[in-house]
């Protein structure tokens, strides 16, 4: 097990400096959440007042659901990259290597949360700075560590769509059929609690909606709020399935 981390460390640093060499992703990666934040925010500072609204202010309310839209979309695009892997012969050469599936599996998924927490980290200086923006310190330790668990699945669940899809018009289709429904029903944008009530009983079974309210809870200092330890679990289990779906599919792919 430990020669396993360690081919996936490996691979993963090799995966993590590569991007990091190239300059665009970090402003392209934080420029949509800036612009939501510079642009959307004080939208929500009318309602922000409303009876019901479920946080002490707009971008108490909208800065942690950023976070969570972030590596929503980070980690749900990773699977291009991959595309090109297959494409260079880069996977074919990998696998055969004595490095193990698992760790090559590993070491490919690990780019994404980390890739995007460098760019969520900034977005939140940035909120603090200029918005006013504060958070539990605790707290923020467990949104860390939320972050990671939803990166994994959600890094996974495009990898093994970019195995079997081959084609990034297909991928980027199948992605946003699925993302864009997942972060309206999550309440990132706009409270739940203001929609009507068949909206409400449709997000319920939305698991990002469990995430953006374990997420403002974390931020608010709540760790012991019941969608805290909802999210982490779901997303435990979700992250299992979807590293061991992309492990079953590597191994066909490359077999």
């Amino acid at each position: 097990m430990n020669k396993t981390l360690k081919e996936a460390w490996i691979i993963g640093k090799n995966e993590i400096l590569i991007q990091m060499k190239n300059p665009l992703w970090l402003f392209f990666g934080l420029f949509q959440p800036i612009v939501y934040l510079t642009l959307f925010s004080p939208f929500l500072s009318g309602i922000a007042k409303a009876p019901g609204f479920p946080a002490e202010s707009a971008i108490q309310f909208f800065v942690p659901g950023l976070l969570i839209m972030n590596i929503l979309f980070g980690a749900s695009f990773a699977g291009f990259g991959l595309i090109n892997q297959l494409r260079s012969g880069y996977i074919e050469r990998i696998r055969v290597t004595p490095v193990s599936r698992l760790a090559i599996v590993i070491g490919l998924v690990i780019r994404a949360p980390v890739v995007v927490l460098v760019q969520s980290f900034i977005l939140v200086l940035t909120a603090m700075i200029f918005f006013g923006f504060h958070a539990s310190f605790w707290g923020m330790h467990l949104e860390v560590l939320l972050m990671i668990l939803i990166g994994l699945t959600m890094a996974s669940v495009s990898y093994t769509i970019a195995l079997i899809a081959k084609d990034e018009g297909t991928l980027a289709a199948i992605t946003n059929f699925f993302t864009l429904p997942l972060m309206i029903l999550s309440g990132i944008m706009l409270p739940v609690a203001f929609a009507p009530k068949i909206i409400q009983h449709i997000s319920a079974i939305d698991p990002l909606r469990y995430a953006v309210d374990a997420s403002r809870a974390l931020v608010s200092g709540n760790v012991g709020d019941n969608a805290v330890a909802i999210s982490f679990v779901l997303f435990a289990l979700l992250a299992a399935l979807a590293l061991a779906w992309f492990i079953r599919s590597m191994k066909d792919a490359v077999s």
